[in-house]
């Protein structure tokens, strides 16, 4: 009968059995951090441009009562009318649903 001597686990092992498998590395900390830099700047742009075009659809709206408002002050405005609007509405589907939102009852996660 054959015995095989067993080994523990090492980074050599493991480095090893890797190449054997012909596995594809994993990806460095480096590569990790560039693509993770890559999308945090993507979603950063796209955030700049929905604030943008909420200004300018909402200047558009407003016109000669906006032309002596910063771009802040507008999207701030808007971030208010929208806070307002969506409260008044949750407030009133639950008046309507006995006590629940829609989404509540859709079971729907925001």
């Amino acid at each position: 009968m054959k015995t095989t001597e067993i080994q523990p686990l090492t980074h050599n092992n493991l480095t090893s059995n890797q190449e054997s498998f012909n596995l594809p590395n994993p990806p460095s900390e480096f590569q990790t951090n560039q693509q993770g830099t890559y999308e945090q700047i993507n979603q950063l742009f796209n955030e700049q441009d929905q604030k943008e075009n909420t200004v300018l659809e909402a200047r558009e709206i407003l016109g000669e009562s906006a032309k002596d408002l910063t771009d802040e002050q507008v999207y701030e405005l808007v971030t208010e009318m929208q806070f307002l609007v969506d409260s008044w509405l949750e407030e009133y589907e639950r008046k309507v649903f006995d006590g629940k939102s829609l989404n509540e009852l859709l079971n729907l996660e925001l």
